[in-house]
This record gives structure tokens, sequence and C-alpha cells, in this order.
């Protein structure tokens, strides 16, 4: 099996917490790529019952966390577990990447240990690992930003491609 394509949709009760267009969004640009198999990681675990009628082609699946970062951090574990070969992480807010730039992510992440996508502001738009590498993310309240990937791919000799920034669409 190639990698998971993972998207996370945090909310509280059953109301999932991101705009629903920037869902929508994340839903159709993973829809889009090809040569991935497609998870949606939810939290809470009432949110499932409000991504169910959104979520077709995906897995839907629980997030595993208490805080965003330790739910990001775990995501790729969690595709090693699904049966994935890989990850590729798509934060919601990038949702407005062109398909092309999502499937050079993944077509790199054939090739290489790990592709990232950065965001202008010096943050993280999409990670993409051939495999779980527990101390590369490890769990924390918040997603890592860009400088620290770096920094821990370097400490951890993992070979990081790095791609030109994603400039976000504002909404």
């Amino acid at each position: 099996m190639g990698p998971a394509l993972l998207l996370l949709a945090d909310g509280t009760g059953g109301d999932v917490g991101e705009p629903d267009d920037l869902v929508g969004a994340a839903l159709e640009l993973a829809r889009a790529t090809g040569g991935v198999g497609r998870v949606l990681l939810f939290h809470p675990h009432e949110a499932e019952a409000a991504l169910t009628a959104r979520a077709l082609g995906f897995r839907l699946w629980p997030a595993d966390g208490e805080t965003e970062g330790a739910r990001w951090a775990n995501a790729f574990r969690q595709a090693g577990e699904l049966g994935y070969e890989g990850a590729v992480v798509l934060r919601l807010a990038a949702a407005g990447l062109p398909p092309e730039r999502l499937t050079e992510v993944v077509e790199l992440l054939a090739t290489n240990a790990a592709v990232v996508l950065p965001d202008r502001g010096g943050g993280i738009a999409v990670l993409a690992v051939q495999r779980h590498e527990p101390t590369l993310l490890p769990p924390s309240a918040s997603v890592p930003d860009l400088e620290t990937l770096r920094t821990r791919a370097r400490q951890l000799r993992i070979s990081l491609v790095e791609l030109e920034a994603h400039v976000p669409v504002v909404r």
C-alpha cells in the first residue's frame, strides 16, 4: 500500500472547530491527489458524526493525542498502524494549495525520507515522511515550526527535502 494522505479535523462536541469551507476545501484537495490512501483523523470522538457524510472516499479514524501537536505527531504512527507505507499530513490551513503541489510532495516522498512544504510564516503546511520517526516530531502542545523541524531532521540525520513555501489563500 502507498502513503496515506492525512487530514486532521479538530472540533468540540459534534461540531468540527475548523470553518466548514476550509474542511471542504481540504477534502476536495485530498480527493484530487492521486497515489495516496485518504484518511480523515478526527478529534474529539464526537466529531465523527459531523464528518461521516462528508468523508466519502476517506477512512475515518479517531486522532490520537490530547493536544494538536500530539495529534499531529501521532498521525504518522497511526498511518503505519493502518497499513500505509509513509504519510503525508496536510494542515487544513493549506487547503488552498493547488493539487499539483500536493502531488509533487507525494511523488518526492517515493525517493526521499521526508519532504516539507512550509508556509510563508515559518510554519509547516505539509509534511511527508516515508516511515514514522518518533523523535522527529515528539508530541507537544503545538505543531513545531519549520526551524524546529529542520533542526530535528539534522540531529537525526534524516534527509529533509524542502520545497518553496506555500502562500496561503486569505478567505
